[in-house]
């Protein structure tokens, strides 16, 4: 089993948790079954639909899949833990300003643990 947390922001905000909460009911089902996967088998969904390594300078740092839902995230290697960054729905074409948004909670994430 894996540990799924939300990043929470030192001003005590939680972008993903929020993403998700605002989420009609079906969207929020369907995110939540696949955040329950990702907590069973980790990174062995590499390669499945549900979920992508997220391409960029950064290790580490994935996109969950259910549907329209996505959501950045980071695991560190050798850890037991995903940490959820960022949520958005998407849309036909990619959305780099969601991509963008992430890799900057990401890197707040990694200079608040010192990393």
């Amino acid at each position: 089993m894996y540990v799924v947390e939300y990043f929470t922001r030192k001003n005590g905000r939680q972008p993903a948790g929020e993403w998700r909460s605002a989420l009609d009911k079906r969207l929020r089902k369907v995110i939540d079954g696949k955040i329950k996967k990702l907590g069973q088998y980790g990174l062995e969904l590499l390669g499945t639909d549900i979920l992508k390594t997220i391409s960029g300078d950064d290790r580490d740092f994935y996109e969950l899949r259910g549907g329209q839902c996505r959501v950045a995230m980071y695991h560190a290697r050798g850890s037991d833990t995903f940490i959820l960054l960022y949520g958005w729905l998407k849309k036909k074409q990619v959305q780099q300003q969601d991509i963008d948004q992430a890799h900057r909670l990401l890197q707040e994430f990694l200079s608040g643990k010192g990393e």
